[in-house]
């Protein structure tokens, strides 16, 4: 049987007796390891903290820096005019400004005089359609009904509405500079996002420089003075990709206290309304949408799902059942959509709108150019092209998309979020390589790849942890050999589009045969299809400005120089014959052509005929092109 003690009187006396300080010469480290632990969050807590405000500063410099340019700029002299598509989304966000809608009518027009003399050329007008609709008893219950536009005196804008809603607030308060404004915010943001994201898995310098190179080593910076929506596309896929993938890499510990909503399910739906803007944007953004949705679906979040997906459709339902609301069509680039140079409908009572448009309706996919006999070897070189093309590379003008593509691929660790945005990225550039294999790019008069804008922003998530600072670096270094002539002088450069490839490392690069009747040496009549030859006759394409002189069937080259040419024939061809007549001193002169070369030494007023093989060329819609 057991019995219970009271404790000894010597125990009990002990306990009075005053402490004496605890001496350990070894301490278990499992006893402190909760401390370190503690120390160790609020030491990277305070490093975060420092390295957040250092993105948040950058983005701040870029706002300002940009915002600064287009609050002081006399901005309608320095553009040398409305080029490209910039006269539409012009008149589209000034008619919002300050008449509340989006018609064109007479005043429309006289507007724009108020800032360029040259006028609106190449604005894109549609007539209108009347819609009724009427209840029947049976499906689908609801009958519409279209006519032609009764009132005569208007028209509509043949583009997006997308980015004039957004830009129309700043044009409102601060006139044709508020779209500088407005696209240096879009600039500050995307740095911002772009450093969050990078820095929730590397240190602050690393976030610093690539988020940096990404946004600015690139051409992406010169459309700051574009009006149009390339960098607003660019905006909105980044921000919605930010906003659906942040909560993938970062923690409680280091999302800023403001920013704490991208860790809920709430980011989503905020992504998908920014992806629903690009898809208004541009429709081929549908695509885009696809990864959110595909992952919540692998991971049967489906409640999640289908909130985002009537979300994304509401938004973009929204959006075209506007453009329907206003135009009596959903498809802005359809229905009897013409576009005008030098004359406008309205200016007099003669200038109707059939009289002085050309018809530039975009109502189906031309299957019968796009499939030709010609498909894969126009694919395949196009492809190439997309990546080192001279006037539309990822190399020369998206840099860090490929450095991000690089580190993706030789990551230790790759998740499957980064798998949906490459194979959707892969998908948004071969449905541009496809449907639009001869203007993949955007037009002669555009700043390397513009449609790949939308697309670019989808590759920062590409980019794994990075530790190495020097690695960082790259971007920047590599983007900016290119891009810095481009950046650093973007009203120059954007009414000048051919003048920064006649230089520099651009000039080692290939020439995109495949585009060129859109290279941007179009936008100079007196370098672009100048006629040559007898039988056949043949056009010539000239480059760079070392060619000079230029008279039926001769031109003079620069002496210790370079000129770049092209040729397109409407018949094949397998020689290429040149006359070479040489000036008043000795020279050596080589000619190449499609892997084809030749040098000749030539004495002072010496003349020699040469035969150069060159293949069957480039197929260039029934014709051939060749490099010279």
């Amino acid at each position: 049987m057991s019995s219970i003690r009271p404790p000894s009187p010597e125990v009990s006396d002990r306990s009075k007796e005053p402490a004496v300080p605890l001496k350990l010469s070894r301490v278990d480290p499992v006893f402190l390891e909760p401390l370190r632990h503690e120390a160790s969050k609020i030491e990277f807590a305070q490093r975060s903290a420092g390295g957040v405000r250092s993105g948040f500063i950058a983005a701040i410099v870029v706002f300002v820096l940009y915002a600064g340019l287009g609050l002081s700029v006399q901005f309608p002299k320095v553009a040398f005019g409305l080029q490209s598509d910039e006269s539409t989304y012009y008149m589209m966000t000034y008619s919002l400004a300050r008449d509340g809608d989006l018609t064109y009518r007479r005043a429309d027009l006289e507007r724009v005089w108020q800032d360029f003399s040259s006028g609106p050329s190449g604005v894109f007008l549609k007539r209108g359609r009347d819609l009724t609709f009427s209840f029947s008893g049976s499906f689908p219950f609801v009958r519409m009904d279209s006519r032609p536009d009764p009132d005569e005196t208007r028209l509509y804008y043949g583009k997006s509405l997308a980015y004039p809603l957004f830009a129309a607030p700043f044009v409102a308060a601060l006139g044709t500079n508020g779209f500088i404004v407005f696209h240096a915010l879009l600039l500050g943001l995307m740095v911002w996002a772009a450093f969050l994201f990078l820095h929730a898995r590397s240190s602050s310098e690393v976030a610093l420089l690539l988020a940096t190179s990404f946004i600015l080593a690139t051409v992406a910076p010169s459309y700051a003075v574009w009006i149009t929506p390339e960098l607003f596309n660019l905006a909105v896929v980044l921000l919605g990709y930010f906003c659906w993938l942040y909560k993938e890499v970062a923690t409680e510990t280091i999302v800023p206290r403001w920013h704490r909503w991208l860790l809920g399910r709430g980011s989503d739906v905020v992504a998908v309304i920014l992806l629903g803007l690009a898809t208004a944007s541009k429709p081929t953004n549908i695509l885009l949408v696809g990864p959110p949705l595909l992952l919540m679906a692998f991971r049967r979040q489906w409640r999640q799902a289908l909130v985002t997906s009537v979300t994304f459709a509401a938004v973009v339902g929204a959006a075209f059942g506007l453009t329907m609301a206003i135009a009596g069509e959903w498809n802005f680039q359809g229905g009897d959509r013409r576009t005008f140079y030098g004359a406008y409908p309205f200016q007099t009572s003669e200038h109707t709108f059939e009289a002085t448009g050309a018809d530039r309706a975009t109502d189906r996919l031309l299957t019968e150019i796009v499939f030709s006999g010609d498909f894969w070897t126009v694919l395949w070189h196009n492809a190439w092209w997309f990546v080192v093309g001279r006037y539309s590379g990822l190399l020369p003008y998206f840099f860090p998309a490929l450095f991000a593509l690089g580190a993706f691929a030789f990551a230790r660790r790759r998740v499957l979020w980064q798998y949906l945005v490459l194979a959707v990225a892969i998908a948004e550039i071969l449905v541009l390589l496809i449907t639009i294999p001869y203007n993949y790019f955007g037009g002669g008069g555009v700043l390397g790849n513009r449609y790949f804008m939308t697309t670019y922003g989808a590759f920062l998530f590409l980019l794994p942890p990075i530790t190495s600072v020097r690695w960082a670096a790259v971007p920047w270094i590599v983007g900016a050999l290119f891009t810095a002539q481009i950046t650093l002088n973007p009203f120059f450069s954007s009414f000048y589009p051919a003048e920064h490839a006649k230089r520099g490392l651009l000039r080692l690069l290939p020439i995109e045969l495949s585009l060129v009747n859109e290279l941007p040496v179009n936008t100079d009549p007196k370098k672009a299809r100048i006629w040559f030859g007898d039988r056949p006759r043949f056009q010539i394409y000239f480059l760079d400005d070392n060619a000079y002189d230029r008279e039926r069937n001769s031109f003079w080259v620069r002496g210790r120089s370079r000129a770049d040419i092209l040729i397109k024939s409407a018949e094949p061809a397998g020689h290429l014959a040149v006359t070479l007549a040489n000036g008043p001193v000795q020279n050596t002169v080589t000619v190449r052509s499609m892997g084809a070369q030749q040098t000749v030494s030539l004495q002072a007023h010496e003349a020699r005929d040469i035969m150069l093989p060159i293949g069957e060329g480039f197929p260039y819609q029934g014709r051939w092109v060749w490099s010279a």
